[in-house]
């Protein structure tokens, strides 16, 4: 059994992402790094079918601009988060957390403030002083300037004028300057109060810090079994399905390995990754 299903959630609601390494270190470093997230991200849309209308990934952060459709935010954001720092914490030796524990999420409910957030997320690496200013190649700018659909949506802000050259004027001259950050702040304060209220009370939830003891603890309440029993070789039907729930959150929140999970239930680690892979299946 999964996980409880998240609450709140908006369908075709735009939100702009911002993510950061944990302690705001740098967890993009390399290229392969980058393009790891970049690959990571295609799988996730692939699956949750959301559309992508920007991104930047820098060095200790990633911008990104997506519209969800009937898979909420916050498990688009959890999927992509958690396979990453699988990927990190592998090839660094490294445990825990590898981005802040909540991202920012900004609900942006006017259109006319689009073109404006994706010249703002583009202009990261201008403002950042890197050599390659708006050509920097780990954002989507190139994207709109070949026209290309692929990972990004571009025909979506193409579309919004009857003549796409127009539009892609608009873009050039736009991203060609800095954008007013009063602009953009006030695409960041829309939504009302209690959708932004809900939205931080489920990514809180996605992203509460627990201890291996404590995600124990927390299944064996939510399932009503027994610790001992859920940490055991207990075949009781429920207990095992508890059991499946607790390998797929752990390896998801990054708190074991595979193998240590392993070794710690006593289960042979084939079957550790069958378990988690029928759940990311279903």
């Amino acid at each position: 059994m999964l996980a409880r299903k998240l609450r709140v959630h908006y369908e075709d609601a735009i939100y702009h992402v911002i993510a950061r390494g944990n302690n705001k270190e740098r967890i993009f470093e390399r290229d392969e790094e980058k393009a790891k997230y970049l690959e990571i991200l295609t799988g996730y849309k692939d699956r949750y079918d959301f559309r992508l209308y920007a991104y930047v990934i820098m060095d200790n952060h990633v911008h990104l601009l997506l519209q969800v459709g009937k898979t909420p935010l916050a498990k688009i954001m959890q999927g992509i988060q958690q396979r990453y720092t699988q990927y990190y914490n592998w090839h660094h030796k490294h445990s825990g957390h590898v981005f802040e524990q909540r991202y920012k999420a900004f609900l942006c409910e006017q259109e006319r403030y689009l073109m404006a957030l994706i010249c703002y997320i583009h202009q990261n690496p201008v403002r950042a002083n890197l050599p390659e200013g708006i050509d920097y190649r780990w954002s989507s700018h190139r994207s709109y300037i070949r026209r290309v659909q692929g990972l990004v949506n571009v025909e979506f802000i193409l579309d919004t004028s009857s003549n796409p050259d127009k539009a892609m004027e608009q873009y050039l001259s736009m991203v060609g300057r800095v954008v007013d950050n009063t602009e953009y702040k006030n695409q960041s304060e829309q939504g009302t109060e209690e959708q932004k209220s809900l939205l931080k009370t489920e990514v809180k939830k996605i992203w509460e810090c627990l201890t291996w003891e404590q995600l124990v603890a927390k299944i064996s309440e939510e399932e009503k079994v027994n610790q001992e029993q859920l940490v055991g070789k207990c075949r009781i039907r429920q207990v095992v399905a508890a059991r499946k729930r607790l390998v797929y959150e752990a390896i998801e929140r990054a708190l074991l390995t595979r193998t240590q999970l392993a070794k710690v239930l006593q289960i042979d680690p084939a079957n550790i990754t069958r378990m988690w892979q029928e759940l990311i299946d279903n």
